[in-house]
């Protein structure tokens, strides 16, 4: 199923993320950091995210009823009209309108240096170029951020990483974010269908884990483990395959330590789609990621992670009928807003 034909209202699946992860490191964060946090997502137009921690006031407005906060990138024009009428943040130019991973992996050429992107230019090829850049610009300006929503349509590990443009996306944030110390990031993809070239690096990657750190290994051990492929649950299989060779040697590679606080598996259909969430908390080192610090996220990741949300328990078992609730009252929250800005 396309990401775009889902309904995001009656996605539970997906609030189970949120509400089990998403939510409460947000909320721990804007405590540690003592401030409405500056937010960057890909919310669409139904921005549940957004007015989740408006209503629980994670992010607050202005007096002018403005989320002074929140800077959002989308590439679909009708939505970007209503999230500018709704989510309202202080100036058009914080909403920008294009595709996050032609955006985040600008490079300069010998067509775009030493140029304005406000430059008249005839030629289409070169113009495009300059549009890219002006909104790459529109971007970094607005780095670092406190909390990073990496929620994108399209997954990150459906095609070869060298050759797919949005996981270079997703690694140039952690160059970005250098002038702060510290930062919560959620990210998301599709991981139904995992291309070959990852499959084969997630196993080298674990097998030189238990090659190289004794606690990781013994971990694997007691549990019956000695390869990647002896993870007789998928869903942990390719939580520990992403987390370890997606997210944290992206971010370490860029001088991150990661701290996995959650990871989620979910589906919005039965035996259909099925989606990766992950909390994770990254701090600032100041030569190289602590070794400590890794063997220890990495056995935590392996002992107690993830939780999965197949279709059936969210949509059938009442313990989960809480998380229901609770986005049935975000969307309450949201349609209060919408009527309220309407009659402005």
């Amino acid at each position: 199923m396309s990401p775009r034909s889902i309904d995001y209202d009656t996605y539970y699946g997906k609030h189970c993320a949120r509400f089990y992860g998403w939510l409460p490191a947000a909320k721990d964060h804007k405590s540690k950091i003592q401030k409405s946090p500056k937010y960057f997502t890909l919310c669409g137009a139904q921005a549940i995210d957004v007015f989740m921690f408006e209503h629980e006031r994670v992010l607050t407005r202005d007096k002018n009823n403005k989320l002074p906060n929140v800077i959002v990138c989308e590439d679909m024009e009708d939505a970007w009209i209503e999230i500018l009428r709704v989510v309202r943040p202080p100036v058009d130019e914080a909403v920008i309108l294009g595709k996050l991973q032609d955006i985040l992996t600008f490079e300069d050429d010998e067509d775009t240096r030493d140029r304005s992107p406000d430059e008249d230019e005839p030629d289409f090829r070169i113009r495009q170029k300059l549009i890219i850049k002006g909104k790459f610009e529109q971007v970094k300006k607005h780095f670092p951020f406190d909390i990073i929503n990496f929620d994108p349509c399209e997954g990150l590990v459906d095609s070869d990483l060298e050759a797919n443009k949005l996981y270079q996306a997703f690694k140039r944030i952690f160059e970005l974010q250098k002038s702060t110390n510290g930062f919560l990031l959620f990210v998301n993809s599709d991981i139904t269908d995992i291309h070959s070239n990852v499959q084969s690096r997630f196993r080298s990657d674990f097998e030189s884990n238990v090659s190289k750190y004794p606690n990781i290994r013994d971990t694997l051990l007691s549990d019956g483990i000695t390869t990647y492929d002896k993870i007789d649950d998928e869903n942990k299989r390719k939580a520990v395959g992403f987390a370890k060779s997606i997210v944290m040697s992206a971010a370490r590679s860029e001088g991150w330590n990661c701290e996995h606080q959650g990871v989620y598996i979910y589906e919005y259909e039965p035996g259909g789609t099925k989606m990766l969430s992950l909390v994770v908390k990254l701090s600032k080192t100041q030569n190289k990621p602590d070794e400590a610090t890794y063997v220890q996220d990495v056995i935590r990741i392996i002992k107690s992670m993830p939780n999965y949300y197949p279709y059936q328990e969210y949509n059938e078992v009442s313990a989960e009928d809480k998380v229901k609730e609770h986005l049935e009252k975000v969307k309450k929250y949201r349609e209060q807003v919408r009527k309220e800005y309407a009659q402005e």
